[in-house]
Parts: C-alpha cells; structure tokens; sequence
C-alpha cells in the first residue's frame, strides 16, 4: 500500500508539472512606479508606493508593495456594477490572492529604488500537485508502520569498539554540515526569502533525516530510515509549498531542487530493493555520499547558480 501511494503521488506530481509545460498558465512580470497600473484580466492593479525596509548594514530586509486591485463585474446587457476593490501590501513570501491570481513581490530597481518588479501567476494545476504532496506524505507515513520489522539493529554488529567507532565517523560527518549549514540559517540579516516560517520546520526536518540516514549508512539504527525518508518526504513538500508562496511555483528545476529529488529517489529505491541486502547496503551508503553533498551545497552554489546561492 505504501509502494502504491508513493507511485502514485510521484506521477501525479509528474503529471502536474508535463500539464504546465503543454499549456502554459498565465504569468504577468509588471515594473510600475508609484502610481502606474497594470491590467489583470480587465482588472486594474495599482501601485500606490513600495519601500524597501534595509538592515543596520544597509542591506535589504524585504521589499513591499502597497497596491490597489480594482475589479469591475459585468453582466451581460446590463451597465458595468459598483467596481469592487481590494488595497493590500505585498511583500516577500506574502503574495495577494485576486480572482485566481496570485500576486507576487519579485523584486525592485536596486540602483536607484525608482520601482518594484510585480509578479501575476495563475496555476490551474496546483490541485493536482497539492494532492502529489498529500499521497507521498501518506505513503512515506505507512512506510514506517509496515517496516517495523526491517531488517537492522540499532547500533552494528562487531562488537562494542566497532560500533563506537562507526558511532564517533557517524557523528564526526553529520556534525561538520549541520555547523555549516547552521551558520547560514542562523544569519542575523537573513535574505527576504528565508524570512518565513516554513524555515524551521523544512530546514529541521532536511537535518534531522540526513542525520537518521548517515547513521544508517554507518550501520546504526538503520530501523529507522523509514521515519528518515518521511522526515525526507516532508521536508520535500514543505520545499514545494514554500517556493509557491515565495517564488510562484512549487517545482522550477533549480540544482538545489533536482539534487533533493535525486536523493530522495535514492532512498525510495532502497525500500524497493531492501530485500537484497547488498543492494539496499550500497544505496544507503550513496544516498549518504549524496547528503553530505547536499549540506555543503554552500560550496557548489557559485557553480551551480540557482534560486537557493543564497545558503
């Protein structure tokens, strides 16, 4: 049951994202100065002013738009309505909602502050992989209550200074990333992007995984992955909500975001193959190799640019 559900979340999320790439939603990129409008299906949206709220430092805390939505209905053969209205401020991982458009602060003119850069998306296809999201955290859930008895003991075999010594490498590779990538979160002037609470509960989960799913790779508590990969699974969906709510879209093929999924179908594998014990070994061990990777992406992020150089 938990194989199917994973399947199927898994194409569906597939699905999903062939759906946008045949039919091309809607998506509107406006710069306006205060007092410029842009047109939304026949609405107006107006800028009434924007600011940009900076550090100490002088660097940029967030970027907000104060607008002005105004929508006239019309019924056929009938004079135009009383126009309806809405005034909202739009900030980073604040986007406005408007008659099925959501309504994002992209970015600004960084040079001289003359304007903001507004961003209109509609995403038909959102449903279907809100329901992906759903299936997988299902799936990953059963996966820890029918892998109760999988085989794996707490702490390896060998004897007890074979195991402390896994015990110690374990630790040793797990703790260096978690400090580089602690020290990243933990900035005092975060980018506008991190400013949101879906931080903690996506990075904490990311760390607390990868930290089951070395051990396990060292042979220590491997009857825990399946909570591991749930914890993954997770932290995958919480990725995809929170880029819907920061950048737009929930899946934009970012390095950072295909080296998550690549890892994550690692272990996905593992579970497929856990009956043949060398194989299921050796996937643990790569999908290790692949977190470790995954923490210090601090280190590619120059290389490989993309929405999350910022870590």
């Amino acid at each position: 049951m938990a194989k199917h559900l994973l399947h199927l979340g898994f194409l569906l999320a597939v699905g999903a994202l062939a759906l946008k790439a045949a039919f091309m939603p809607p998506r509107l990129q406006a710069s306006l100065r205060p007092g410029e409008h842009a047109m939304l299906d026949g609405d107006i949206l107006v800028l009434k002013g924007f600011s940009v709220p900076k550090y100490p430092s002088g660097k940029p805390r967030q970027y907000e738009s104060d607008v002005h939505v105004v929508s006239v209905a019309r019924e056929a053969g009938a004079a135009a309505e009383r126009p309806k209205a809405v005034h909202a401020k739009i900030s980073v991982n604040h986007p406005m909602r408007w008659n099925g458009w959501w309504i994002y602060q992209n970015s600004y003119d960084a040079a001289q502050e003359a304007y903001t850069v507004l961003e209109a998306v509609r995403d038909p296809f959102l449903p279907v992989a809100a329901l992906a999201g759903i299936l997988l955290l299902l799936g990953a859930a059963l996966l820890c209550r029918e892998n109760r008895a999988l085989a794996g003991r707490p702490f390896a075999a060998g004897g007890g200074w074979v195991a402390a010594l896994k015990f110690a490498a374990a630790t040793a590779v797990v703790m260096l990333p978690l400090w580089i990538v602690g020290r990243a979160v933990l900035a005092k002037e975060l980018v506008p992007a991190l400013q949101s609470p879906l931080l903690v509960p996506h990075v904490g989960a990311y760390l607390v995984s990868y930290a089951i799913l070395i051990f396990a790779a060292f042979g220590l508590g491997e009857r825990l992955v399946p909570f591991g990969f749930f914890l993954m699974t997770l932290a995958l969906v919480l990725g995809a909500l929170w880029g819907k709510i920061c950048w737009g879209d929930w899946w934009q093929y970012d390095p950072k975001e295909m080296w998550s999924l690549a890892t994550w179908l690692t272990f996905a594998g593992y579970f497929h193959f856990r009956s043949r014990a060398r194989v299921a070994t050796w996937l643990l061990r790569f999908g290790a190799v692949m977190i470790i990777l995954t923490l210090t992406w601090v280190n590619f992020a120059r290389i490989f640019r993309g929405l999350h150089s910022y870590v």
